[in-house]
């Protein structure tokens, strides 16, 4: 009655179903964060990142606590000076963005999901790494 294709056969039908499907988004993978770049003046004996405090909200780090990092990694004092940091020595912008990626794979990215999403927590004398995406709870190195 139909002829040679049932219309009850279930692979005829599964066929069918997936012609009529939209084609899946191509998803970039992992490139939906685009790590930002300091941008560093040296004057004098001081350096001063300019974009610091965008840089800090953007990571969603809280900025004396981004400050303190490259502080004792870098071994010079500094304060945070309205959107700037003001580092006392003269510093490479080279070597502050080496200190960022560093920064940004080590209390930004969680280690399960390696999504973005991330909090940083501290419970007594331990920080922890919480991520936003996949719940995951990762101990992270206190500075």
């Amino acid at each position: 009655m139909w002829g040679e294709k049932s219309y009850l056969d279930y692979s005829w039908l599964l066929e069918r179903a997936y012609k009529y499907l939209p084609e899946k988004p191509q998803r970039n993978k992992g490139e939906r964060f685009i790590l930002p770049q300091f941008e560093v003046i040296i004057s004098g004996k001081k350096t001063f990142i300019v974009n610091f405090k965008q840089v800090a909200d953007k990571l969603n780090r809280e900025p004396r606590l981004f400050l303190r990092y490259f502080l004792k990694e870098i071994g010079v004092p500094g304060v945070i000076e309205e959107q700037a940091a003001a580092l006392q020595g003269e510093v490479s912008p080279r070597t502050l963005n080496r200190l960022l990626e560093r920064f940004f794979k080590e209390y930004v990215i969680c280690p399960v999901c390696n999504s973005p999403d991330t909090i940083l927590m501290k419970e007594k004398k331990i920080m922890y790494l919480k991520c936003m995406a996949c719940g995951a709870t990762s101990p992270v190195r206190y500075f």
